[in-house]
């Protein structure tokens, strides 16, 4: 063979050499990289699940009442239940009467109004993201105090808000809410996810 083949054959053996010592150092390189990813990916899976059964345990639910309270409601105005007796989860507001759904699912909401006065109207909504829901009410025609109630369930999407309002059935909706009498108030809770 003659010295110049043979040069040939070595360097081609180099470079052949070369070729898969790169390819190796690229293949490991290639495995570090998808360890690392394997790796983020699996803590990322972890944190979602705790997240998950997180939200699977804690409850959602508030009832809240209006305390010794006598009230004159124009058209469309939301009703604020002050004093908050539960709020697992603290989803009610109690300074606007909004709550706020954490997650979507099944609620239930019930309420009550509670009035007084000679030919009054004390007449409210459930509304949900402007959707109304259900309505109650009471037609007060003589003396003592009357209540009307209402229970609905409705779908909510998360971050939606729910509210109770007075509605148009008279252009002043009389509410009387005492102690040792019947009191207006507003519960929700979360049934399904």
């Amino acid at each position: 063979m003659s010295p110049s083949v043979t040069l040939l054959l070595v360097l081609s053996a180099v470079c052949l050499l070369q070729s898969v010592s790169l390819q190796n150092d690229q293949t490991v390189t290639e495995i570090t990289e998808l360890k690392d990813e394997i790796r983020h990916l699996s803590q990322s899976l972890q944190m979602l699940n705790s997240s998950m059964l997180k939200e699977k345990k804690d409850p959602v639910m508030f009832y809240a009442v209006i305390r010794e309270k006598t009230l004159t409601y124009n058209i469309d105005t939301i009703l604020v239940f002050e004093t908050v007796i539960v709020n697992e989860g603290g989803f009610y507001n109690k300074y606007d009467g909004i709550f706020m759904a954490p997650r979507k699912g099944m609620y239930l909401f019930s309420w009550t109004v509670s009035g007084s006065g000679s030919n009054t109207y004390t007449v409210t909504e459930l509304v949900v993201e402007n959707k109304i829901i259900s309505s109650a009410g009471e037609h007060h025609k003589g003396g003592g105090y009357s209540s009307g109630s209402m229970t609905a369930l409705c779908e909510m999407e998360k971050g939606d808000h729910a509210w109770i309002r007075s509605t148009g059935a008279s252009t002043g909706h009389n509410l009387y809410s005492h102690d040792n009498y019947p009191q207006s108030s507003f519960l929700g809770l979360l049934l399904l996810t």
